[in-house]
């Protein structure tokens, strides 16, 4: 199946296939072998992909992807073939959303918090910062809006999940 998405304001468009139990990854002119296998009950993937192996943190907001790998958090949006038609037909392609709830992508302590109610913030700038495993992770927004309320305070312990800053 094909795919179109677009990571850190950069589009891409792959091809996953798969041969029994191989799987198979084509980015441009690029075969790569990969093994994507959740961890149970949790958010969490190991991912294998060309003999290198990640730990992949995927959390769903709305139509959009956050993705936590290494530390790092990026947004994604990811089209299959069929959305992509829907989009081209309907004029959709590339169309901005609106409003979002930033959600804890793993329990932690909140160590910052990037903006205050009344900011206006864009896609893919950070809005809290949080501590989880000895590492700062940098949440950021998938969106571009105001910030009409801020969930948390510094020093706080978050869940996985819980709700940090409302986004309109």
């Amino acid at each position: 199946m094909k795919y179109k998405v677009r990571i850190a304001e950069e589009d891409i468009e792959l091809e996953v296939g798969h041969s029994g139990d191989a799987t198979e990854v084509v980015v441009g002119d690029r075969v790569l072998a990969a093994d994507l296998v959740r961890i149970a009950g949790s958010p969490v993937y190991s991912l294998v992909l060309d003999g290198r192996s990640h730990e992949v943190s995927v959390h769903r907001r709305g139509g959009r992807f956050e993705l936590v790998v290494g530390g790092e958090s990026y947004d994604a949006d990811v089209m299959d073939e069929r959305a992509m038609r829907i989009a081209e037909a309907t004029g959709d392609v590339g169309a901005k959303q609106s409003g979002e709830t930033v959600l804890s992508p793993m329990p932690g302590v909140v160590i910052g918090i990037g903006v205050a109610v009344g900011d206006t913030v864009a896609p893919g700038q950070g809005v809290v910062t949080l501590e989880a495993m000895k590492m700062e992770n940098e949440l950021k927004s998938a969106v571009e809006g105001v910030v009409t309320e801020i969930k948390v305070e510094v020093g706080q312990g978050v869940a996985q999940g819980e709700p940090l800053v409302v986004i309109e």
